[in-house]
């Protein structure tokens, strides 16, 4: 893999376990949800609440578990223990939801346990923080390509897990005359808790602390301290620029159009071909590999230098497509698996392309700008969190709204899916306008098709007057970067928000780290690079003045 020390592979190992195991079971869990909640008197919009109850759990609890961190010195063996707990009641709670009065009761009960075991997912970030401040920057791009491998691995083991959960049918035996009956819906709760055992004991042993330390800036210099002192007004004044709000929004499009197909997955599958859950479960290995597919087809485009524009712009088309398609195809009267399928694998596909794109045109916009230095980190979590607002809002929409009633689909009205579906193929347009206007009227000009004018910098070059050259020559070697962006980059909190931009996942379905474009990539190079320089230059001055001192 790569070298280090012993302690700290077995420490890898254990992530590999986690992202192997948790993958298995997210493609369990998710496909069998609607089935669980019909089978204890729930519908369809008790559905999506619940699916919306995982990420409304998460969102407190992921700045709850980070400033856990923060404050114990960066040990992480307690917050984790303490979030695979909330994972084991959470589990326990929804498996026993089953033995509750059918109706309100029980399917409050699954709304709760699913809450729960958001809230321990919540700390279950802390694996991104962990690897922020144990492995090495270099190293750190590696680890994330072996774990999201053996993430697509584990998507594709769940098809058996599901055959075999499918056979389960026995019962626990409580008293003499009375029994818990284990069917293929309930018994998730039991192993999804027996996951969460295993994880806690195998994190408790193995996972190496890294050292203790506290967040702090490079230097306690006027530049540097302006980092803390980014409030209301400048967040406010940053997002009045375009082509930073409009990534924002691009980022809630596309998690909304995910979340359409990851919702509407098995209710439709269920009502219109009868599929169960060992059906879909084996539809999401088909997912899993196409996800693979797009990342390498993007991953080939970002080596070939090809534009966020024009990687947003296809995502987007694409996602259009999917969406026209999943409203004229999901129908009772055509059904078949291709027809089914084909809208849940065209989104899929899309992601890959306009999630990475997006990020780093969100990340131009902010890093082209000196004056919102010290905002970086807080608009990072804006954006996250973007995506984290369509995945509680986008569910009880679409149960309520998109999906038809199953009573009220028939040959003679035959369609799965509302007219609402149609917001996913109308953002998708209304994002491609927003790319064109950003390119073309105020004059992006990424693809190069407009005019050049020509900048302050070019005219230097060209002007005759020595001291100008002088001036461009200063100007053009003073490209490290600020004190202030450093700061606002290298925390625990920007680095999870940055990790959790590049991911999805809702109900089985979603992409894990995609592959990151070369602007990116370069970025974090050029602000490790400019990290290492600073502390050198820190260090020569401490140096200088000792032996000021000691003269």
């Amino acid at each position: 893999m790569v070298d280090m020390d012993r302690s700290l592979l077995f420490s890898l190992i254990a992530f590999l376990l986690f992202f192997v195991l948790e993958n298995i079971l997210s493609t369990v869990v998710g496909p069998s949800l609607i089935f669980y909640i019909e089978s204890v008197g729930g519908t369809k919009d008790d559905y999506g609440l619940t699916t919306s109850s995982v990420c409304l759990g998460m969102t407190p609890m992921v700045f709850f578990f980070g400033r856990w961190v923060d404050s114990n010195g960066n040990k992480y063996r307690a917050p984790l223990t303490f979030a695979f707990s909330l994972g084991i009641m959470g589990s326990i709670i929804y498996f026993l939801a089953s033995v509750l009065p059918k109706g309100f009761w029980a399917v409050n009960a699954i709304l709760l346990g699913r809450f729960i075991t958001g809230m321990g997912g919540g700390g279950k970030t802390l694996c991104k923080s962990w690897i922020a401040t144990a492995i090495p920057f270099e190293k750190q791009k590696s680890v994330y390509t072996i774990l999201n491998m053996v993430g697509i691995v584990g998507q594709t083991v769940g098809p058996l897990m599901n055959t075999l959960v499918a056979e389960i049918n026995t019962s626990i035996p409580i008293t003499s005359t009375y029994s818990i009956q284990i069917n293929p819906y309930n018994s998730i709760g039991l192993l999804v808790a027996l996951n969460e055992v295993l994880l806690m004991v195998i994190f408790a042993l193995f996972l190496k602390e890294p050292p203790s330390q506290k967040e702090k800036a490079l230097a306690s210099s006027t530049d540097a301290t302006k980092a803390a002192e980014a409030g209301l007004r400048d967040i406010l004044n940053a997002l009045s620029n375009f082509d930073i709000c409009f990534p924002l929004i691009q980022r809630f499009v596309a998690m909304a159009c995910m979340a359409m197909s990851g919702v509407a997955m098995a209710p439709v599958a269920a009502n219109m071909l009868g599929w169960t859950p060992v059906d879909l479960s084996a539809l999401s290995v088909v997912i899993s590999g196409v996800s693979f597919l797009a990342m390498g087809v993007t991953l080939f485009l970002a080596m070939r230098n090809t534009s966020d524009f024009t990687m947003i712009f296809v995502g987007n088309v694409i996602f259009m497509i999917s969406g026209l398609l999943c409203f004229f195809l999901w129908r009772m009267d055509t059904a078949s698996a291709l027809t089914y399928s084909l809208p849940h694998l065209l989104i899929t596909f899309a992601y890959p392309f306009a999630g990475p794109a997006n990020q780093s045109s969100f990340n131009k916009a902010v890093f082209s700008r000196p004056e919102l230095a010290s905002s970086i980190g807080v608009l990072q979590s804006i954006y996250t969190q973007a995506a984290t607002i369509a995945g509680i809002v986008i569910p009880p929409f679409v149960t309520y709204f998109v999906l038809n009633d199953p009573k009220d689909v028939n040959l003679d009205s035959p369609y799965e899916l509302s007219l609402w579906a149609l917001y996913v193929p109308i953002s998708s347009a209304l994002m491609i306008i927003g790319l064109l206007y950003e390119e073309f009227v105020l004059g992006k000009n990424e693809l190069g098709l407009l005019k050049s004018q020509p900048t302050e910098a070019a005219e230097d070059e060209v002007s005759p007057d020595e001291t100008s050259k002088l001036l461009a020559t200063k100007r053009n070697k003073s490209t490290r970067r600020s004190i202030v962006e450093i700061n606002q980059v290298f925390t625990r909190q920007y680095e999870v928000n940055r990790r959790m931009s590049s991911e999805f996942f809702i109900n089985g379905i979603g992409i894990i780290n995609p592959v990151e474009t070369t602007y990116d990539t370069e970025l974090m190079k050029e602000l490790s690079s400019g990290k290492e320089e600073w502390e050198h230059l820190f260090k020569l001055d401490e140096e200088m003045d000792e032996m000021e001192m000691k003269e």
